[in-house]
C-alpha cells in the first residue's frame, strides 16, 4: 500500500451552538489512482458535518488510524 487516503471529518457548528470536533481517518490505498477514486466517495456535506479528503504518500511506519485532531 503506497498511499494513504486522509479524510478529515468536522462535526458541529457554531451557528447552532455546538463546538466543532474534527476527526482524521487514514486509510491505506494501493495506488494514487485508487486513492483519488476513493476520495470522491467521501465528498458530501450536511449542515453540521463537513468532509475534506486528500491523498498522501504512505510513510514506511504508518498504520491505518482514526484520531481526533
Amino acid at each position: 500500500m503506497k498511499f494513504m487516503l486522509v479524510v478529515l471529518i468536522t462535526m458541529g457548528s457554531p451557528v447552532i451552538g455546538e463546538e466543532s470536533k474534527t476527526f482524521e481517518l487514514r486509510i491505506p490505498q494501493e495506488s494514487k489512482e485508487q486513492c483519488l477514486r476513493s476520495a470522491k466517495t467521501f465528498r458530501f456535506s450536511l449542515p453540521v458535518i463537513s468532509m475534506e479528503t486528500r491523498c498522501e504518500p504512505r510513510r514506511d511506519d504508518e498504520e491505518p488510524a482514526m484520531k481526533e485532531i
